[in-house]
């Protein structure tokens, strides 16, 4: 279904009719790959081979997994996953059409710059490295569908549980505009947006927070009786990709790709830092419901930093330098490899077991199609929370 006509219906109709549309896609979706394929890319690859003995290349310029990378080798690392993160249908590249509109949605669950101190009306925690998702890889997949020629519309959108945008607060500084200490090069999204949209003039590049943007209230196909305020962009939006950090959590064992759907619940419905959320039931189940208003299309997960311990949040997560990528079309795949590489049984991850139970696809490792780097390579234990 074109999502961008959604609003020519009328409302009632819509929102029943493409719940039921949305499902049957997601599930036939999932289902038609019987062996998902994730990459595993670690700054340290040298090659590899597939299960046929088909030999691939590796990094051009290898480095530790504890090293600091340049932006061009982080560039490397990503192009490297997407590369081997393929689909039946081909590359990441394949599956995205010229005119299509494409969410990027970052995990930007913190915000350098603002504490516990400041009272704007965020539920601020301490920032520390790991718990947002690094800016170099999101800059790389952007680039990356530029140069092939995947999107007329790019958007990265957040909704943030912990800070608002400057002109919604007090603060002079917010998720969008901070520079996080320079840890990312000094870039920020916003002035990522800017800089594609001077080189790239024929796309349109822009923000949305989630937490203000126009919503519609619609059954989740993952769980009919249970209704959500869903923003307008993730609901009509043709391809949305997930990228995040490795993290663990306090709630939900880890968070990664499915998790990082807890920031397309709007703030201004289910308040800062969302708690309403936890009121409905249990976190994985509202996962799960959230995942299946549009499952994601691509799942982008790593980069620098991640975070162990009694995570997101300082004093109880710890950050973990890490340099890994993973890469693949079936989310819950990705982060089943990401669990087995943090040092998790991903059948005690409650909303794998979940999301599988509604078609999105399973978690058995085992059944899993890595290319690139082996879990037991890539596996380094992050304390568990």
């Amino acid at each position: 279904m074109d999502r961008r006509k959604f609003l020519g219906l009328t409302a009632a109709a819509a929102v029943a009719a493409s719940a039921q549309q949305k499902e049957e896609t997601a599930i036939a979706s999932a289902t038609r790959d019987e062996t998902p394929r994730v990459a595993i890319v670690l700054s340290s690859f040298t090659g590899g081979e597939d299960h046929d003995g088909t030999k691939y290349s590796g990094l051009a310029d290898p480095q530790p997994v504890t090293a600091n990378l340049t932006a061009a080798q982080i560039d490397a690392m990503v192009r490297k996953a997407i590369e081997l993160g393929v689909t039946p249908q081909g590359t990441l590249g394949d599956i995205i059409a010229e005119d299509e509109w494409v969410v990027i949605k970052p995990n930007i669950v913190a915000c350098h710059g603002l504490g516990p101190e400041d009272k704007d009306g965020g539920a601020h925690h301490r920032y520390i490295k790991g718990t947002v998702t690094d800016l170099r890889v999101v800059q790389s997949l952007i680039a990356y569908l530029v140069e092939h020629k995947c999107g007329a519309r790019i958007t990265i959108a957040e909704g943030s549980g912990e800070w608002l945008p400057k002109e919604r607060s007090k603060s002079p500084v917010d998720g969008w505009t901070t520079e996080w200490g320079g840890e990312f090069g000094g870039l920020s999204y916003r002035k990522m947006v800017d800089e594609f949209s001077k080189k790239h003039p024929g796309i349109q590049f822009d923000i949305v927070d989630l937490n203000f943007d126009g919503t519609v209230e619609m059954p989740a196909p993952a769980n009919p009786e249970r209704t959500y305020h869903i923003p307008k962009t993730i609901q009509q939006c043709d391809r949305l990709i997930s990228v995040c950090p490795l993290k663990t959590h306090t709630g939900t064992g880890i968070s990664a790709a499915m998790k990082n759907y807890i920031g397309i619940a709007p703030g201004s419905h289910y308040g800062f830092p969302k708690m309403a959320l936890h009121k409905l039931g249990p976190l994985e189940q509202t996962i799960v419901d959230l995942y299946s208003i549009h499952p994601a299309d691509y799942a982008i997960v790593g980069g620098c930093w991640g975070i162990g311990g009694k995570g997101p949040f300082y004093p109880g997560g710890v950050s973990v330098h890490h340099n890994l990528i993973l890469a693949g079309a079936s989310t819950v795949a990705v982060d089943a490899v990401a669990a087995a590489i943090m040092g998790f049984k991903p059948e005690e991850i409650k909303y794998f077991a979940i999301a599988e139970r509604r078609g999105f696809g399973g978690s058995d490792t085992d059944l899993i199609w890595t290319r690139g780097n082996e879990i037991v390579q890539a596996r380094r234990d992050f304390r568990n929370p």
